[in-house]
């Protein structure tokens, strides 16, 4: 019996009832653990959810900053790299930096002739022959070929002239220098200058010849030609001093840059300021502006670092009045620049989307914005992405606002050569319709564009400036574009590119009155440097200069500017039709079918 084992003995009730409250105790302190644990993971997930949707905003944001950069630097590209026009001339696809002559040449094309004569010109060009070339107006040299010994080889006998073959060419003088030797005489009365040494109370008659003055700068050795020339160079055709001087020295002569700058601006302090004030004064009196402006830079600034930009403005005469240009340097592009230049001015003023013409203040003013920089926005974006194929069925913005613009132009050119009131209800007729239906169109495509990238600000500035574009319906005589702006203030940036600064602001302020008397000469038709001679010859030597209105008889378009100093007729024509960077070709727009 003792080996047996003790069975267990039940538990009581109450125990049973301490351990079901002790497994609950425990359950409950388990379940209150898992609650703390699921609201941390909760918290977690919540956190997780903010930072993944802090992260989803940040990688957008900086998605949006890539497609941004990526943008401007393919609209860089297309400024620094592409061809400058919104359309490329075919006859320059194929041009090379390098080898533009093997570009031009073309063996098949015959070389044009001479012709000369009164009537050179009016001869009928046959059909396939070759061009020909006016010559009447060149100096003619005429040099015979003819027979030492006229007797016939054959027989002997004397032989009888039959005709004259005539052959033209066209030879080049080059440049050269002289040195004029003005001999002064003087003469003197011997009998009146014996009886003044004799003591009586006589005076002694001493004559000289007269001489005209020989140079517009008293003391200077350069004459009119040789200003006309230096000024010519640099202004006209964008020379810096350093390249004249060394042609000075390849002609025979050693003339510094130094020289030729105290040069410039004798000539302007004494004479073309004239010149300049007057033609700034007759611009002022038009009704219709242009204006534009770009940077140089100054060493010499009294108060500023030579690297801070300073602006050289522009304000030329409308399309339908005559052609004057004045530029006018000063060291800001604030508003105050046109406010004080236009101050007292009444009339229509036609620029770009810079805010400060907008602002002027003035009474009587109205801006009229260029619809050529609008479009140039739209151009450029269809260009980064590929062109028109590209863009055909990604339904761009961009294309349909280029394309609408391009409407806008082509339905204006139809007007071209009306009468001003004609031209004026035309438009109103068929172009207010375009532009307010352009204007409700991109007011509703500008809540499709990304803000920041370039579609939505081409068309904020569409938006922004497009009532002043509507501004040319008032009157015909205004422009859709500023054209005539940038194409007379670019002979400045052709030659800021190769002298590339100023020394001094009364350098600069030279620059901007001789920049308007030679681009306004050009304008007007003028060889400029026979024009710059005949200033700088007739001026010094005009006792009556100090009249008022005796300037006028000197300005670009006067009647008083002798025939010697005009282009021909059809050489003003060839000049003007010459490629401009300026963009908008309404001739080629007109050809485009009307959907495109």
């Amino acid at each position: 019996m003792s080996g047996r084992k003790a069975t267990p003995t039940a538990p009581t009730p109450e125990q049973e009832l301490a351990l079901l409250r002790a497994q609950l105790a425990s359950l409950s302190r388990d379940n209150e653990s898992l609650a703390a644990e699921n609201a941390r993971l909760a918290a977690e997930a919540a956190e997780g959810a903010a930072a993944l949707s802090e992260m989803s905003a940040r990688v957008a944001s900086l998605q949006s900053t890539i497609d941004s950069l990526v943008e401007q630097i393919k609209l860089a590209n297309l400024r620094y790299f592409a061809p400058r026009s919104e359309r490329v001339p075919d006859d320059q696809m194929c041009l090379s930096l390098f080898n533009d002559a093997e570009a031009w040449a073309d063996p098949g094309e015959p070389e044009p002739g001479p012709a000369c004569g009164d009537n050179a010109s009016a001869r009928p060009r046959r059909r396939g022959g070759r061009r020909r070339i006016d010559t009447s107006k060149l100096e003619r040299v005429v040099v015979e070929h003819d027979l030492e010994d006229r007797r016939c080889p054959q027989c002997g006998a004397e032989m009888a002239e039959m005709k004259v073959e005539v052959t033209e060419v066209i030879r080049l003088v080059p440049a050269h220098l002289e040195g004029e030797e003005h001999r002064r005489h003087v003469y003197r009365c011997k009998a009146c200058c014996a009886v003044h040494a004799a003591g009586e109370d006589v005076a002694s008659r001493i004559v000289r010849a007269p001489m005209p003055a020989l140079t517009p700068i008293p003391g200077s050795f350069a004459t009119a030609s040789t200003l006309s020339w230096v000024i010519n160079a640099k202004y006209a055709n964008s020379m810096p001093y350093y390249r004249l001087e060394r042609d000075f020295l390849e002609l025979g002569a050693e003339v510094s840059r130094q020289d030729m700058a105290n040069w410039t601006i004798g000539a302007h302090e004494r004479w073309l300021s004239r010149v300049h004030a007057r033609m700034r004064e007759r611009l002022l009196e038009c009704r219709y502006l242009n204006a534009d402006e770009t940077t140089v830079q100054v060493l010499r600034e009294p108060g500023r670092e030579a690297r801070q930009k300073s602006y050289m403005w522009l304000f030329r005469t409308g399309p339908h009045e005559v052609p004057i240009c004045v530029y006018e340097y000063r060291p800001t592009r604030s508003g105050a620049v046109p406010r004080a230049f236009l101050d007292g001015w009444r009339g229509y003023l036609t620029t770009d989307g810079y805010d400060p013409y907008f602002d002027l203040g003035m009474e009587g003013v109205t801006n009229t914005a260029c619809l050529v920089h609008v479009r140039r926005r739209f151009a450029e974006i269809v260009k980064a992405a590929g062109g028109d194929a590209a863009c055909e069925g990604a339904d761009s913005i961009a294309l349909e606002a280029r394309r609408r613009i391009d409407r806008i132009f082509r339905v204006d050119s139809r007007f071209d050569g009306m009468e001003p009131d004609r031209r004026r209800k035309a438009r109103e007729r068929e172009l207010r319709p375009l532009m307010e239906s352009f204007r409700a169109w991109a007011g509703a495509a500008i809540g499709r564009a990304v803000p920041g990238l370039a579609l939505h600000r081409a068309l904020a500035y569409a938006l922004r400036y497009w009532p002043y574009v509507m501004n040319v319906l008032e009157d015909g005589r205004l422009g859709l574009d500023n054209n005539i702006a940038e194409r007379a203030i670019k002979p400045f940036v052709i030659g800021r590119k190769n002298w590339l600064f100023s020394d001094t602001p009364k350098g600069a302020g030279a620059s901007a009155a001789i920049y308007s008397i030679v681009v306004t000469a050009k304008l007007n038709g003028l060889n400029q440097r026979a024009y710059l001679e005949w200033l700088l010859t007739e001026m010094p030597s005009d006792p009556r200069l100090g009249e008022p209105g005796r300037v006028d008889r000197y300005l670009p378009w006067s009647d008083d500017v002798p025939a010697s100093c005009r282009l021909t007729a059809g050489r003003v024509d060839e000049g003007a039709a010459l490629p401009d960077e300026p963009i908008v070709d309404a001739k080629v727009l007109e050809a485009l079918p009307e959907g495109s």
